[in-house]
């Protein structure tokens, strides 16, 4: 009989390394293997340095900026660098506008070679030697900065030069012609230069860091235009073409006198300036001026231009502030006879002598007229024969038998008179001074007029005018007792020193309006 049996299972114990044992291990190897890593190279440099040392050369990895000095002489470095920072276009100076590539030296910089491979040759030799090597170690390379000079004079000069070729002038303001032909300002432009000041004292605070920068940003200073602004001088011009032209219309028969400006658009395009600071004139267009007074005419009722300054002569009044003047007509007019006219009461009616009618009516008579017939009664100018004078007038009154002078349209004196009897009346109407003398005689009368200036003819051949008393052929003198009454034979009578005073003051020409 057979039996089974049941092994028993051994219960396995786990058996553990100590695992940090381990580590240590490990991190030990690593930190041999860290060590080496480090002092192999040290020793390599160290060795090479030693080595280098020995051989008076500059150590390996000792540069000055891009240039390179490891294992070279003294004297070769000093080559290498002056070759470099001395001889070789590296340095930029540039603005907005311009950029050159320049030696230092062309500016004043300066690398003394000798004392920067000095410097050079010094790393790992002189004091703090060792902890250069160990930086050469570290980072495979030592920096020198170069041993700069800085000839200011010598700058001032290159830089001053260079500031006269690259100057951009400002341009001034300037007047300058439209196309219309005006005046106008033309804006000026400011300029660009170099401040050589400015630029010099950026070097000077530091020649090293501006080396090590590389270039030289250089300042550069607005110069303004000497005349920014000439905007004074376009008004100033433009008063020229609102300077205005006056003119003037008078009428010699009413004394109306009509003022006012010519249309300033008319005048602006008359305006000539050749010169922008000389002075304007007008280059006046005639046809265009007189077409405007043909328009100006026809606003005027019942008259019309009689004569006026020359067209030439606006241009003087115009510059000289003057006016020009225009004088005006009074057109022919008609009259409808009354029943019982005759032409000398009509022309006392209207204010002319009746001959006067009767050439403007051919075939008529003094009573030759019927009531109904249309006559025509010539412009009331036509008793002015000479230009009127313009700011003196004579104006009487009939009913009155009072005179008034007037110049420049202010009383300037007035008198007691005599104006003619009954027989032999005075015309009213608008006359003038014709005739000046010194003592005329009337041998209708026999009477003598001291001072007479002769009106209007009464009849053709037989003046009327105004006076002094009058004496007779025997030295009687007539009328002084009476002024102020009708007295004459038709003439105005005034006293002995009023009528020598007006004689002198009353040229030809000079307006006498009598009144009824």
């Amino acid at each position: 009989m057979q039996h089974s049996a049941t092994i028993p299972v051994r219960q396995a114990h786990s058996q553990r390394q100590p695992r940090s044992n381990g580590k240590r291990i490990v991190g030990n190897i690593l930190l041999v293997l860290a060590l080496l890593a480090l002092l192999v190279p040290m020793v390599v440099v160290a060795g090479t340095a030693l080595y280098v040392r020995q051989a008076q050369m500059v150590l390996p990895g000792v540069r000055v900026g891009p240039v390179d000095l490891s294992n070279l002489p003294l004297t070769d470095a000093a080559a290498y660098i002056d070759d470099y920072w001395n001889n070789t276009t590296h340095f930029v100076v540039l603005n907005e506008d311009y950029k050159w590539t320049v030696t230092p030296p062309n500016f004043g910089l300066w690398i003394d070679p000798a004392q920067t491979a000095q410097l050079a040759y010094g790393v790992g030799r002189d004091s703090g030697g060792t902890a250069e090597i160990m930086q050469l170690a570290a980072l495979g390379r030592y920096e020198i900065a170069p041993v700069v000079t800085f000839n200011a004079d010598f700058a001032r000069e290159v830089f001053t030069d260079l500031a006269t070729r690259m100057q951009i002038p400002p341009v001034d303001a300037r007047l300058v012609r439209d196309p219309l032909g005006r005046w106008v300002a033309e804006a000026g432009v400011p300029g660009w230069g170099l401040d050589v000041e400015a630029t010099l004292a950026l070097i000077q605070a530091d020649p090293g860091a501006v080396l090590a920068q590389g270039y030289l940003q250089l300042p550069m200073v607005v110069i303004p235009p000497a005349v920014a602004d000439l905007s004074s001088e376009v008004q100033r011009i433009a008063m020229h073409y609102q300077r205005p032209l006056q003119l003037r219309a008078w009428d010699a028969i009413t004394d109306e006198l009509m003022i006012w400006n010519l249309p300033q658009e008319l005048v602006a395009g008359w305006v000539r300036l050749d010169d922008p600071y000389g002075e304007p004139y007008l280059q006046v267009d005639a046809g265009e001026f007189e077409a405007y007074l043909q328009e100006w005419q026809s606003t005027i009722v019942n008259r019309e231009i009689d004569f006026k300054d020359p067209v030439e002569t606006l241009d003087d009044v115009w510059v000289g502030g003057g006016v020009y003047t225009i004088f005006l007509r009074h057109k022919p007019t008609e009259y409808t006879v009354q029943y019982g006219d005759n032409l000398v009461g009509i022309g006392f009616k209207v204010g002319m002598p009746y001959w006067k009618i009767q050439e403007a009516n051919p075939g008529s008579s003094i009573y030759g007229v019927r009531a109904g017939q249309v006559l025509t009664i010539p412009s009331k100018n036509e008793m002015l024969p000479y230009p009127p004078v313009l700011g003196k007038r004579i104006v009487i009154s009939i009913t009155e038998q009072h005179m008034w002078v007037y110049e420049n349209f202010e009383l300037k004196s007035e008198h007691v008179i005599s104006t003619g009897m009954s027989n032999s009346p005075t015309l009213p109407g608008v006359f003038q001074i014709q005739t000046h003398e010194i003592n005329a005689y009337a041998s209708n009368w026999d009477l003598w007029m001291p001072h007479f200036m002769g009106i209007y003819e009464a009849v053709p051949g037989f003046m009327n005018g105004i006076h002094g008393l009058p004496v007779l052929s025997s030295g009687v003198r007539l009328w002084a007792n009476v002024l102020g009454s009708p007295a004459s034979y038709g003439c105005i009578i005034l006293d002995l020193t009023s009528g020598e005073t007006l004689y002198n003051w009353a040229e030809n020409g000079v307006v006498v309006e009598i009144l009824p």
